[in-house]
């Protein structure tokens, strides 16, 4: 497991479906899960806050991981313009992987469809539970 340095570049692996979250490059707003290319749409900069929380912005658009309006299951996670702030814990289930939460909610970073390996399958939030499709590697990307 990589330890997460804040300033640090870094891409994230689905534990079930092994696709990356990646920046759509059909609409550049929209997080899918996506087969490993090496772009700059699936490198992100991760950065801790002063309080604790994290912030992930894309190297391709300069846009943040986050979700707009209210939290709840299925909600998009998509490219938006301000800084949205993450909790991020190891996963206890599922060493050497991380659960990526919103901040005092049960929602966490999920790959749709149970983890479906499909490429262009949503990234959307879902409470929180032990599937290992909301479970993610994070390790350094170029």
């Amino acid at each position: 497991m990589a330890r997460i340095q804040s300033g640090g570049l870094y891409k994230f692996i689905n534990a079930k479906g092994g696709t990356v979250i990646d920046l759509s490059g059909g609409d550049n707003r929209s997080i899918i899960g996506y087969p490993e290319t090496g772009g700059p749409n699936q490198a992100w900069v991760f950065e801790q806050t002063s309080d604790g929380p994290w912030t992930i912005r894309s190297v391709s658009s300069g846009k943040f991981l986050g979700v707009e309006d209210s939290y709840g299951d299925a909600t998009p996670v998509v490219a938006v313009d301000s800084p949205f702030r993450w909790d991020i814990w190891p996963d206890e289930q599922n060493p050497g992987h991380y659960r990526f939460f919103v901040p005092n909610t049960p929602f966490v970073l999920d790959l749709a469809d149970h983890g479906n390996p499909t490429p262009g399958t949503p990234v959307t939030l879902w409470t929180q539970w032990e599937g290992t499709n909301q479970s993610w590697s994070v390790e350094p990307a170029q």
